[in-house]
């Protein structure tokens, strides 16, 4: 592996999500409800289910993209909706669906890559949270906001968060390495890191990487992405896949020390004359 500067939405053969020793810890920290580091905090869980179950009516059936291990499908479960989970991690789903199973909730869990796979059709919501859809490249946003399109129903709504700009006060790029002796996130035995975090302002997206090199194996390289928009942006970027903006709400992320509180919450319906258009 070569150890070139960061490119504009360069992709990882290793993804932390599928990886089998860092996934264990992505799951551990989806669990942990006091911080925000894989899912929100047990106050902003509690006003986005709120604000999600206000925006739908009662029994609809749910789409829940990048469910994790199933902290929002199963609160809408317990309201009587009808929820359908999808997520790339195995373990996140396999936890989903013991808890499912114990606390006899009737969800529908998939380990996909939602980009790639099939997410059914006929749902009155789809919803993706805690920021996914600004994690994708701008092509990977257009399949995903294409197969949301054929999957809600004509009277269905999606609904998602993003960061805004306010994403920046916490950032900032540079690029380093340093010695671990193991039993951290990224590795379990003794190993070098090298990390990069690069903004590319234009396109308004922070990339992370990190390189783990451990000793008479091949480097892991794991890249993602953020971007960030204003409200005009958002509303663009949704017109041109096929969605009209309802409604933008604010303020629903308690404050935390991860990322920001900086985060719009946005409910969009299709456009009825999108197709033809097209």
């Amino acid at each position: 592996m070569i150890f070139n500067e960061l490119q504009l939405y360069q992709r990882s053969e290793d993804f932390i999500w599928t990886d089998a020793y860092i996934s264990k810890n992505m799951l551990a920290a989806h669990l942990d409800f006091h911080n925000d580091a894989a899912s929100r905090n047990i106050i902003t869980i509690g006003k986005t289910i709120e604000w999600i179950v206000s925006k739908i009516p009662k029994n609809a059936r749910v789409l829940d993209l990048g469910c994790g291990p199933g902290l929002y499908a199963s609160l809408l479960a317990k309201k009587g909706y009808i929820v359908t989970g999808i997520d790339i991690s195995q373990g996140s789903i396999d936890y989903a669906k013991k808890t499912a199973m114990e606390e006899n909730l009737q969800i529908d869990y998939y380990c996909m890559d939602y980009i790639k796979g099939d997410i059914g059709k006929g749902y009155d919501a789809a919803i993706c949270i805690y920021c996914d859809l600004g994690a994708l490249t701008p092509a990977e946003q257009a399949v995903l906001l294409k197969k949301i399109y054929g999957g809600l129903t004509e009277e269905g709504v999606l609904l998602f968060d993003v960061f805004k700009t306010g994403l920046g006060e916490n950032k900032m790029e540079r690029r380093d390495w340093q010695y671990s002796a193991g039993g951290d996130f990224w590795c379990e035995k003794p190993h070098f890191l090298v990390e990069e975090v690069k903004h590319f302002e234009m396109q308004k997206v922070w990339g992370s990487r990190t390189i783990v090199i451990e000793e008479k194996k091949k480097p892991k390289e794991y890249i993602t992405w953020d971007h960030y928009y204003t409200e005009n942006e958002i509303t663009e970027l949704l017109d041109k896949n096929g969605f009209e903006v309802l409604s933008i709400s604010q303020e629903l992320v308690a404050k935390n020390e991860f990322t920001t509180e900086d985060v719009m919450f946005v409910e969009v319906k299709k456009q009825p004359y999108y197709n033809n258009r097209r």
